[in-house]
């Protein structure tokens, strides 16, 4: 069906007012690949036509940035906030509210920004096309607009005033984290006199110089459809999409643009021009760049980053180059160059920012340590370049170079979905080829472009050592950059701030600010009729009384164990490409409760330190060989009390349960191999390498460390949960911030000691029995069936034991964190050293076995999208803010994102529950809110994800019948039963058998909380 409707458009042909470039196949993606240019606008267009029903857009426009005024990045979000055909305060929450869409983003780069967005309904993709279309080209941009996104003054009921904006304050959230100003300066240090020098999302210092002109020059001057690349995904018609283009927007560009010069030469010129702000020049020599980035603590120890500028990516096989020379340095840690840093006993672990950064012109590659003494920087420096000279000259192990590439191959094979479609990977080559003018199709990776490398490989020995030469040895455009942790990096910002306010204060006055504000709010909380937007009708997804969901099919088997018991095998049999992802869980709920903070260290390092008579450096090369990985997952689960969730507990025992899973994948052809290394990783690993394991907590704990700050709304909805069950508690224990101090503790304590507890552990959860599970083609089931009877007798395999009794209580002591006590009881902030705050509150709810819950799902959705935005992000300046539903554990959960009054926010929340209960839903703005929430249900997923997916519901005991219960549900909601809804989750803020569920949790800086007042428990961490 493909092909016959591609023999519509021919290269050299014209479909209406389109120019067909070229058309030609990608059988590494099943695709066909059409190019377009629009004969009156120059707006190009790119299908990759496919036989994929998640059908996947994109708008992307060449935007660079020559200051760090974030002019761009504010651009991206203020063309979201209303259009021509769509004069909404914000159509993209809007239809965020009430799609099934796939993927909804906007995405500000250093030269480029994308706006992509996919669903599986073809109404809804058009929909979604016509509303970010209209905003690309005729947004609205209005003065207020600009107000809230970029920045303005405010003045607080107190009269004390500060600078707010939506991108203001998340680029304030970016500059409290010492890993994103490291990688910033990794890249800066190389790109002197380019636009990359610059930071697109705008340093939080400069962001206020830029003028409300200034923002309507720069729409006027690059979101011109000349300027403009469409990417298009998926199996609706080439000629269909085209057609809706015209129809919506080319028609009215040409009235917008008249004359536009599209010639070559004109189109030759502006691509020259963009050139020239993104071509970096060489340098000369290499140099040394010392700086400095936020900490807590102020500690001395440096991140040292050792950055070569690598050159233009101008086809895919240079690209790829790049890619296998990265790999075979840094592919694991066992790999040379790894391998040399982390036993150079010159810093704590690999630095985060290590890698290659290869989305702009010229591609940056970083290798570097962390926690690096003073005084040792020129030394990692040298081990970096004597490591690369040594394999220069001596030559790469082949095994190096076969992991390298086995590990390219298992990437190309495997089907990837990350947090959106696998389309969303495959559009940035092409748009990277429209980009720069190097062309469509040569930057199209595929299989045969890493063929060609590998021949290369094979017939000259010095291709290798060739491309390190060339790319490192000799490459003076190399630089050394030292950052080192400053306590008082945020606090000289701050104080930078408050000069930038004085200065303002000096030429305006209180009355005026307030005049502004006024005015700015009265647009902010003026109604919107939203009628305009089309939406879908929850009917439409309702066949036959059932509603269209994602199902799998599970299989249940029984293996004879090693003691001659049942071992449960769960199988999930998906098209794979070839692959097997193979899972072995062991209970941890044998252990004590005791035993849980150890978990995420034990995890860390067990399949990390070596085995048998391998060191851990040759056990990661083994590894690299015949795996796509092998790794260990701690999961929790807790699920309904549903009939059929009782039945399937009575019958299996080992359903809702603490795991510690195994998990490996391999390709089929190396699934001996692969199934012997993990054999032996269970049956070998002795913990007896103490350096590894030194190693290996220390980067547990500094990786903890960094994610804390950047990811703030996680941890504190963690805390304000972590007493609703056992799961919960759980899940803090191991994932929030009560691990912290668990990591820290551990990396404190006395080696001997901790390997001792490993070793316990390990000889413990295998001693509980297991369950095996895999997700495989049928080739690979039947692989499988040949090597699992001698791989469960040698690891001596059994069915899973009874648990340990414990109770709930046993867990909820480990969440405690020491503090200063205040007033209350059910609030804790967490002081550190972030500029912008972070906010969490949890409220009784219905659990997932009462019919309540389903529509409180639709509540939350509809309370994400509608008042928190307008009052937390839209007002109050706040990145994010958001409620779930969390029915297993009878809860609702707010939080904020990187939020500049977190600990006002939570009475927010409260208001806005409050203010939802006094409203009367019509029934369309019910079903809106339900197609947005089911959005979430019929979500396409990988086959690993499936098979993944499909496991924890089968752990969690949540069978597909409850779910379409559930759905069903969900699509039947009414407008009385949302609003009673409301007025029941208001009921519970204020009664007194709930109180146990109301717990407030903020991330906080020092002076905000000061400022702010609190009066709960106050933890400073010294981050």
């Amino acid at each position: 069906m493909m092909n016959s409707m591609c023999n519509i458009l021919k290269k050299g042909e014209k479909y209406k007012d389109f120019e067909v470039l070229n058309v030609f196949e990608i059988p590494d993606y099943h695709s066909t690949g059409i190019y377009l240019r629009h004969l009156k606008t120059g707006l190009e267009v790119f299908h990759m036509l496919n036989d994929d029903a998640e059908n996947l857009f994109s708008f992307s426009f060449r935007t660079p940035n020559t200051k760090a005024t974030g002019i761009a990045h504010i651009m991206e979000h203020s063309v979201l906030c209303g259009s021509e055909k769509f004069p909404l305060k914000d159509p993209f929450v809007t239809m965020s509210n009430q799609s099934v869409k796939t993927y909804l983003n906007a995405m500000t780069y250093s030269d480029k920004t994308v706006y992509p967005a996919s669903s599986i309904a073809k109404n809804d993709y058009f929909n979604l096309m016509s509303v970010y279309g209209d905003a690309v080209f005729f947004p609205r941009l209005d003065k207020e607009i600009f107000m809230q996104e970029a920045h303005r003054f405010e003045v607080d009921d107190e009269g004390k005033v500060s600078i707010q904006g939506v991108v203001y304050n998340e680029m304030k959230g970016s500059y409290s984290s010492f890993e994103s100003v490291a990688a910033d300066l990794a890249l800066t240090s190389l790109l002197k006199g380019t636009i990359y020098e610059k930071d697109s999302g705008g340093d939080p210092l400069e962001i206020p110089d830029v003028t409300y002109e200034d923002f309507l020059a720069f729409h006027k001057k690059w979101y011109r459809p000349d300027n403009c690349f469409v990417f298009l995904h998926g199996n609706i018609h080439t000629c269909e999409q085209l057609d809706f283009l015209q129809e919506n927007f080319l028609t009215r560009l040409e009235k917008k643009f008249p004359g536009l010069d599209i010639s070559e030469k004109a189109r030759k010129k502006r691509l020259d021009d963009f050139l020239s702000l993104v071509t970096p020049k060489e340098s000369q020599e290499p140099f040394v760049l010392y700086e400095q980035g936020p900490s807590g603590d102020g500690g001395e120890d440096n991140t040292v980053l050792v950055n070569w500028l690598v050159g233009r990516s101008d086809n895919a096989i240079s690209a790829t180059e790049k890619v296998v020379l990265t790999g075979i340095l840094c592919n694991h840690d066992g790999s040379p160059l790894q391998k040399a840093l982390l036993e150079s006993n010159l810093g704590q672990d690999i630095a985060p920012q290590s890698g290659l950064f290869s989305s702009i012109y010229s591609s940056v590659l970083t290798v570097g340590l962390r926690g690096v003494k003073k005084g040792d920087e020129k030394k990692v420096e040298k081990l970096v370049l004597d490591t690369i000279k040594e394999l220069s000259e001596n030559g790469i192990s082949q095994k190096d170079i076969e992991s390298t590439l086995l590990t390219l191959e298992f990437s190309h094979r495997e089907i990837k979905r990350g947090h959106g479609p696998f389309a969303i990977s495959l559009m940035a080559r092409p748009i990277y080829g429209w980009l720069y003018g190097d062309g469509i199709e040569n930057q199209i990776r595929l299989r045969s472009h890493l063929d060609e490398i590998k021949s290369k490989i094979e017939n000259d020995p010095a291709y290798l050592p060739n491309l390190l030469k060339k790319l490192l040895l000799d490459n003076k455009s190399r630089s050394l950059v030292v950052v080192t942790p400053c306590k008082d990096y945020s606090e000289k910002r701050d104080m930078a701030e408050k000069k930038r306010i004085e200065a303002y204060l000096s030429s305006s006055s209180i009355d005026s600010i307030r005049k502004e504000n006024e005015e700015l709010h009265a647009f902010q909380q003026s109604d919107d009729d939203d009628s305009c937007l089309p939406h879908l009708k929850p009917a439409d997804f309702i066949v036959d009384g059932r509603p269209i969901m994602n199902r799998v099919h599970t299989e249940i088997d029984f293996l004879p164990g090693y003691d001659k018991s049942s071992l449960p095998f769960i199988k999930n049999e998906e098209n794979t490409n070839g692959i097997i992802y193979f899972d072995i869980g062991f209970p941890a709920d044998i252990l004590a409760p005791s035993d849980y903070p150890l978990l995420p260290a034990f995890t860390a390092c067990v399949t990390e330190c070596g085995w048998k008579n391998l060191d851990w450096a040759k056990a990661a090369e083994e590894c690299a060989l015949h795996t796509g990985g092998i790794g260990v997952n701690l999961l929790t689960m807790e699920g309904p009390d549903t009939e059929n969730a009782k039945a399937l507990l009575k019958k299996y025992n080992w359903i809702r349960r603490d795991w510690i899973i195994f998990r490996m994948s391999t390709l089929e052809e190396q699934a001996e191999n692969a199934m012997q290394l993990l054999l032996d990783c269970l049956t070998g690993t002795d913990f007896s390498d103490d350096r590894r394991i030194l190693d290996l907590i220390t980067e547990a704990k500094n990786d903890f460390e960094s994610s804390v700050i950047p990811d703030g709304h996680i941890f504190v909805s963690n805390r304000v949960l972590c007493n609703c069950s056992r799961k919960t508690a759980v899940d803090e224990i191991w994932n929030g911030l009560s691990q912290y101090y668990s990591i820290k503790k551990i990396s404190e304590t006395p080696l001997p000691e901790i390997v001792t507890i490993f070793r316990r552990i390990f000889a413990e959860i295998k001693s509980g029995g297991a369950f095996i599970h895999a997700t495989a083609e049928k080739s690979g089931f039947e692989k499988l069936q040949t090597l699992l009877p001698s791989f469960i007798k040698k690891a001596n395999l059994c069915s899973p034991k009874a648990p340990r009794e414990a109770s709930d209580d046993d867990f909820f002591a480990l969440t405690k964190i020491s503090g200063k006590d205040g007033i209350d009881p059910n609030s804790e902030c967490f002081v550190t050293s972030s500029t912008v705050g972070y906010a969490a509150e949890s409220i009784a709810a219905a659990k997932y076995e009462d019919e309540a819950s389903y529509t409180e799902e639709v509540c939350a959705h509809w309370l994400s999208n509608n008042l928190l935005w307008e009052k937390i992000r839209t007002i109050g300046g706040a990145y994010g803010a958001f409620c779930n539903a969390e029915p297993m554990s009878g809860a609702m959960i707010f939080a904020t994102y990187r939020d500049p009054t977190a600990l006002l926010s939570c009475d927010v929340f409260e208001q806005c529950i409050r203010e939802a209960s006094s409203l009367d839903f019509t029934k369309e703005d019910v079903e809106r809110a339900v197609m947005g929430c089911y959005s979430h249900f019929i979500q396409p997923q990988s086959p690993k994800g499936r098979g993944s997916t499909a496991l924890t519901r089968l752990l969690y005991g949540i069978c597909d019948e409850d779910r379409e219960k559930k759905i069903l549900g969900i699509l039947n909601t009414e407008p009385e039963s949302m609003k009673m809804a409301f007025k029941t989750l208001a009921s519970r803020l204020s009664e007194k058998k709930f109180a146990d569920f109301k717990k407030r949790a903020y991330l906080s800086g020092k002076k905000r909380q000061k400022d702010d007042g609190f009066s709960g428990k106050i933890v400073s961490m010294p981050l």
